[in-house]
């Protein structure tokens, strides 16, 4: 199968800087999308160690054949999506190591959301409230699932989810690389098929643009530089509260 990757990350149209990272590797199969959180530019610092720690730690798993695991193996998910959610978990130990050191730092963390395309196979290894969606027959669903103390309540059936939608609380994280010295991203794998459509995205989209709108978009575009160009253009056009980063493979 052919894999057709792009991404963007974009300052909006409030914020003062870019605390979003994005790293796609075209050569190994993968793309991460990062929102970093933190003072003093503290967040632009984590989600860009995040990125490039788990890229380069995946590609010496796939290019050098190291297969050091951090953390623990999973047995019901295979090498590769276990060799990821050990690289995610290593930037944790990095984010959190230099937010311990550096008084600058401190409290530092961000959200992952990396994706790994193994021949007939996606894997993804989720941390925090960034999304991966997949777009499958004409139907767009969220298959990660946001660590959000509002999700948590929806899931308890403490709220709804339209109260949720609503709720002040709605981005505090319950999870997120950096923050504590140990944390366990969610692992999924996904049966890969022709004509998927697999988009990440920090919250600066899904906040001003909603699942029908991100649809109704990769509908009418096809492919994956018109989708991220004009998804990152309708977040703007509707405030632009937040950095935006945008990334779609289609799998042909």
């Amino acid at each position: 199968m052919k894999i057709t990757l792009f991404g963007k990350s974009d300052i909006g149209k409030v914020r003062s800087n870019n605390e979003d990272s994005l790293r796609i590797d075209e050569e190994i199969g993968l793309f991460i999308v990062a929102d970093g959180m933190g003072g003093h530019n503290a967040g632009e610092v984590a989600s860009k160690m995040a990125v490039d720690c788990i890229c380069d730690a995946m590609r010496r798993c796939i290019i050098n054949n190291q297969n050091a695991i951090l953390g623990k193996i999973d047995p019901k998910h295979s090498e590769r999506a276990n060799q990821l959610a050990s690289c995610v978990r290593l930037s944790n130990q990095l984010i959190y190591e230099s937010a311990k050191n550096k008084p600058q730092y401190q409290g530092m963390g961000t959200t992952v959301e990396s994706v790994l395309f193994v021949k007939n196979k996606v894997c993804i290894a989720h941390v925090g409230d960034s999304r991966v969606y997949l777009f499958r027959d004409k139907k767009l669903t969220q298959v990660t699932t946001d660590h959000t103390l509002v999700a948590d309540q929806v899931k308890q059936g403490l709220i709804t989810p339209q109260e949720a939608e609503t709720s002040n609380l709605k981005h505090i994280l319950t999870r997120a690389v950096g923050v504590d010295e140990i944390t366990e991203p969610d692992i999924l794998e996904l049966d890969s098929k022709h004509g998927d459509i697999l988009l990440s995205c920090s919250d600066g989209l899904n906040k001003m643009v909603s699942d029908e709108t991100i649809l109704e978009t990769i509908l009418d575009m096809q492919t994956p530089k018109n989708i991220v160009d004009h998804l990152i253009a309708l977040a703007n056009a509707n405030g632009g509260v937040d950095n935006c980063t945008v990334a779609v493979s289609k799998t042909e």
